[in-house]
């Protein structure tokens, strides 16, 4: 069974809900390089995607490596607090509210004040940068 994000979504799933279209395997397998077969057989690798291949997908898509590979657990989400605002939408749109599941969220939403954490410093900036937008008419988790 392939990786799957906090929100226990697929690449292929969370590329569509970023992008907001249909990501075909043929599309993702040339990114990486793969023949049709190939990637046939690697998308349900246990390690798949890793991490040159989260930074191949990215690159080709426009969307940041990083956020991917937090995403995907090959990057703790303490590195949260590097992203700039563009990223952290981006973070924000793929997990949606399984990010609210970390009991280092559920802590500093219980009490804000405590900062001292890099989770809580990162949920902060979050936070501070993204301004409430109205939901997405279409957009299903």
């Amino acid at each position: 069974m392939p990786r799957l994000n906090q929100a226990g979504k697929d690449i292929r799933r969370v590329l569509e809900w970023l992008l907001d279209r249909d990501v075909p395997d043929s599309e993702i397998g040339s990114i990486l390089g793969l023949s049709k077969a190939t990637y046939s057989r690697r998308k349900d690798g246990e390690d798949f995607p890793n991490f040159a291949e989260l930074t191949a997908l990215g690159d080709g898509l426009a969307i940041s490596p990083r956020v991917l590979q937090i995403a995907f657990g090959w990057r703790g989400v303490d590195e949260l607090i590097l992203l700039n605002v563009d990223e952290a939408r981006q973070y924000l749109d793929q997990v949606g509210a399984a990010v609210f599941g970390v009991a280092e969220v559920r802590r500093y939403m219980e009490n804000p004040e405590r900062s001292d954490s890099p989770m809580a410093k990162a949920i902060h900036k979050l936070v501070s940068a993204v301004p409430s937008q109205p939901e997405t008419a279409g957009k299903s988790a």
